[in-house]
């Protein structure tokens, strides 16, 4: 009986163990993450946090305006800004011999950079024309633990407007000056092909007047003495 008795109490002590050996985290999984602990722990203690790189881009777009399409310009362009979710921070303006001229910055996010270049240059476009487009990428480095706003490219523009006026004889020269480029176009060419058609039938008839009638007069004269001849 006691025998039996030390039998069991012996078999379940090794089944607790057994059990509790088996719950037991390994000791690799304990030191790893003992050792991700004390990773996090310098990490916070020095302020040292994962990087990640982004892309930002730099424009600068120079437009020349027609004479009183400044102010329509501006306010188109900051209306496309706040479509494209942007801002504008800083805008300079100055007035100058009776023309403006002025200078802004446009904070686009850097997705919406292409389109909002492409819809800028029409604009400009419809009231005078680009004159200049540079686009420089670079790459910077961000904080990932940060949760910030959206990346901002920057769109810097100089529109200006064109202060040479025409007066209302050069506008009327200029609506003529396309039928007189017509006109010359076609003396030229009347000129080109008229002049040695001229030539070559001024050659075809003094080949007639001295060639080929002489021949022909000579040719019945003698026909006429010859047939003289055979009655006589």
């Amino acid at each position: 009986m006691q025998v039996e008795l030390m039998s069991a109490v012996a078999v379940a002590v090794m089944l607790a163990l057994l059990a509790v050996y088996i719950n037991l985290p390994s000791r690799s999984e304990t030191g790893g993450q003992l050792f991700s602990d004390s990773t996090s722990k310098l990490r916070d203690a020095f302020g040292v946090s994962s990087q990640s790189s982004q892309q930002v881009i730099l424009e600068n777009i120079q437009g020349e305006l027609r004479k009183g399409e400044f102010e329509v310009t501006i306010q188109g362009v900051k209306d496309l800004t706040s479509g494209y979710g942007g801002r504008v921070p800083t805008l300079h303006m100055g007035y100058d011999n009776d023309v403006w001229s002025g200078t802004l910055m446009c904070k686009v996010p850097t997705d919406n950079v292409t389109s909002f270049t492409f819809d800028v240059r029409s604009l400009v476009n419809q009231h005078g024309k680009v004159t200049h487009i540079s686009i420089d990428v670079s790459e910077t480095e961000v904080n990932q633990s940060e949760t910030g706003e959206a990346p901002l490219s920057e769109v810097n523009m100089y529109l200006y407007e064109h202060s040479g006026g025409s007066s209302p004889f050069m506008d009327q020269l200029g609506g003529i000056v396309p039928v007189l480029t017509t006109g010359l176009v076609w003396i030229a060419e009347g000129l080109i092909v008229g002049v040695p058609l001229c030539f070559a039938s001024l050659g075809v008839v003094v080949l007639v007047d001295r060639g080929i009638i002489p021949v022909w007069k000579k040719q019945l004269r003698n026909r006429s003495v010859a047939k003289i001849e055979q009655r006589a």
